[in-house]
């Protein structure tokens, strides 16, 4: 089980030193059997280094390559007629697209997403949440409140457009980061969206990291070079920040959440916020950059209505 960013790394050392330990065995048997095989691997060798050391002294290469290319050719033939593959001596990959490096032009691999989401669903336990809140468990008629409306447009018909957002958010964060609020009362279905939207997120095969903000801040040390659970929150593909203000306010937690919120923003990533707070709560509670990006970069979702929690036995 991965605790931290060492684990993984740890994790791809090992499949890699393994690897080549499979490799060393496999290149030893192969050369036992085949003594004349391993005759022109290490003649091949040799005919290279002699080619490269010539073309630096600009010396002629014709008759060098022309034995290389004709040795070559023995090779080939010598590995059809033993029922060997051209590959005999190509070092193992559990994962061939990042040759078990974990990245790929500087990119995430999708088996260093996959070791993530392990990671990140043993810090927060995420996927227990949403075996039940998902979208599949949304019942539309929870936001059928006909004394509720949003400018003119009836709660229900503004909250299936939530919805769809929120699908349309998840689906193209990679063109588009997904960065947003969800405000309102005790009740209102928040925390239920942020997981559903979260839900999505994994089936994209994303990185997901869900926290509660009072429980995640109380585990944090200052130190944001060396802090592992505030590094997860910056590199993960989508960050939720549960309950936003129920935290005890320091110039501590105030920093920390200002360099979350500016980190990912910077770095085009995926956040979603929730917060009973408004926004001007906001602006008297947090730094002024805190507010400025909440305020300006986020999409702010207001959720309004009754407490819809216990409603058919779901948590919203």
């Amino acid at each position: 089980m991965f605790n931290s960013y060492v684990d993984i790394k740890r994790e791809y050392e090992n499949i890699r030193n393994n690897n080549l330990l499979k490799y060393d065995d496999r290149k030893s048997k192969i050369y036992d059997e085949n003594p004349t095989l391993k005759d022109m691997d290490l003649k091949i060798v040799d005919l290279e280094l002699n080619i490269g050391i010539a073309k630096l002294s600009k010396s002629p290469t014709d008759n060098l390559e022309k034995e290389l290319d004709e040795v070559k050719k023995q090779r080939l033939v010598y590995i059809k007629e033993h029922g060997m593959k051209d590959d005999y001596l190509q070092v193992p990959y559990n994962c061939e697209k990042c040759k078990d490096t974990g990245r790929i032009n500087d990119q995430k691999c999708s088996c260093f997403v996959q070791k993530e989401i392990e990671l990140f669903d043993n810090i927060s336990h995420f996927k227990n949440y949403i075996k039940d809140d998902n979208f599949d468990n949304l019942d539309k008629s929870f936001y059928r409140q006909p004394d509720v409306k949003i400018g003119n447009i009836p709660y229900e018909k503004y909250m299936e457009q939530v919805v769809e957002n929120i699908k349309l958010g998840i689906k193209y964060m990679d063109e588009k980061p997904y960065s947003v609020i969800f405000i309102g009362g005790t009740g209102t279905g928040k925390t239920f969206l942020s997981r559903c939207a979260g839900a999505e997120a994994l089936k994209l095969n994303k990185s997901v990291l869900y926290v509660n903000v009072n429980e995640y801040l109380n585990t944090l040390k200052p130190d944001y070079d060396g802090e592992p659970l505030l590094q997860h929150a910056v590199s993960c593909d989508l960050f939720i920040l549960d309950d936003l203000g129920t935290e005890k306010t320091s110039d501590f937690t105030n920093s920390a959440i200002n360099y979350i919120v500016d980190k990912r923003l910077n770095d085009k990533k995926s956040t979603i916020i929730t917060t009973n707070l408004q926004m001007g709560d906001i602006e008297e509670r947090y730094l002024g950059p805190t507010y400025s990006r909440l305020d300006h970069l986020y999409i702010k979702c207001f959720l309004l209505g009754e407490d819809l929690r216990g409603v058919k036995d779901v948590n919203i």
